[in-house]
């Protein structure tokens, strides 16, 4: 074999092998002197530029949905593993708007994370609007703001349906209306732009809780007329089957101040697959009407309206949260 023949030969065998060493890193070989494509594989990125951002994000139950003590107690420590892939998803874009998303094997404590909505199926940051000059260079996407986003996880429990089952979704009010209300976000040089907040606010929330319906008592002759409406809720409330439980609760007090334990008169809820009983969630927009009769001899009669993020627990528990709570006196 000649020399020139061997050189010729050595050349492309390395060149091949810079080529094939680029495509095992993540693309084609390409001219040093355009810069490499960022590469996108945690929130922690995202808070260089978006401090405000990642602060709203961090801590809410979107971040800790995988170590929420509360969803591993629900999910046997995610033994239950059809409940992983919501809490610790991939980019929904990847798996498909809509879709049903799939687990993902990294950071844990970042749950449902900025790249769950933002990185796109290339590996590109997605936004509202493009801006081509900043680091991350995020492309205009409304399948970013579009309902089909939250509906691939929230849409397991039919949450995304009841939406669009609503005047709220024929009025244009859409879930992002409610949990990601708009913000002024302070740029660099003083100026201001809109924007959305990051806290998702739901049923952790006492003051959304308490917006999400009314409780109206009254007394009609020797009975006690009770109505809850679903005024403030673009779903059901509660919304999310099995897990979460509205209770009206009365009790009648004596004219010795003695004051009956409190009883039970209505459960929203859907049962879990294996119980009896049937769906009494209260869907946007309706009203349930209850009455109970009034003891002889009482005096005053009181009605509370509790919101339980499990069903199996009492009005001391941390979880319960007491949304209305009236008094009647009686003649």
């Amino acid at each position: 074999m000649s020399l020139a023949f061997r050189a010729t030969a050595l050349i492309a065998l390395t060149g091949g092998a810079v080529a094939l060493g680029a495509w095992i890193k993540g693309g084609a070989a390409t001219d040093p002197a355009t810069p490499a494509k960022p590469r996108f594989e945690s929130s922690q990125q995202c808070a260089q530029c978006h401090r405000d951002v990642y602060d709203e994000w961090h801590g809410s139950h979107h971040q800790i949905a995988y170590l929420n003590p509360e969803v591993r107690a629900l999910s046997e420590d995610f033994r239950n593993k059809d409940c992983q892939a919501c809490h610790l998803p991939r980019p929904v874009a990847m798996t498909g708007y809509g879709q049903r998303v799939l687990p993902r094997q990294t950071q844990p404590d970042e749950g449902v994370s900025c790249l769950t909505c933002h990185l796109g199926k290339d590996g590109e940051i997605l936004g509202r609007n493009a801006a081509p000059a900043a680091p991350c260079a995020p492309q205009a996407s409304p399948e970013l703001v579009a309902m089909d986003l939250c509906g691939s996880c929230h849409n397991q429990h039919q949450t995304t349906d009841q939406w669009r089952a609503s005047d709220f979704a024929k009025r244009g009010q859409d879930c992002n209306s409610c949990h990601m209300p708009q913000v002024e976000r302070k740029l660099a040089d003083g100026k201001t732009r809109a924007g959305r907040g990051h806290a998702y606010a739901g049923a952790h929330d006492a003051a959304m809780l308490r917006a999400a319906a009314t409780f109206d008592v009254q007394l009609d002759g020797s009975a006690l007329a009770l109505a809850v409406t679903n005024t403030g809720a673009g779903h059901n409330f509660p919304t999310e089957e099995r897990h979460r439980a509205v209770d009206v609760e009365v009790s009648f007090v004596d004219a010795s101040g003695q004051a009956s334990a409190w009883q039970r008169l209505m459960r929203f809820r859907q049962p879990y697959r294996d119980e009896p009983g049937e769906d009494t969630q209260l869907r946007a927009g309706a009203m349930w009407r209850g009455r109970v009769d009034v003891p002889a001899g009482t005096k005053t009669a009181r009605a509370r309206l509790w919101y339980r993020l499990t069903p199996f627990i009492g009005d001391d528990d941390p979880k319960s949260t007491l949304l209305v709570e009236r008094e009647l006196a009686i003649q």
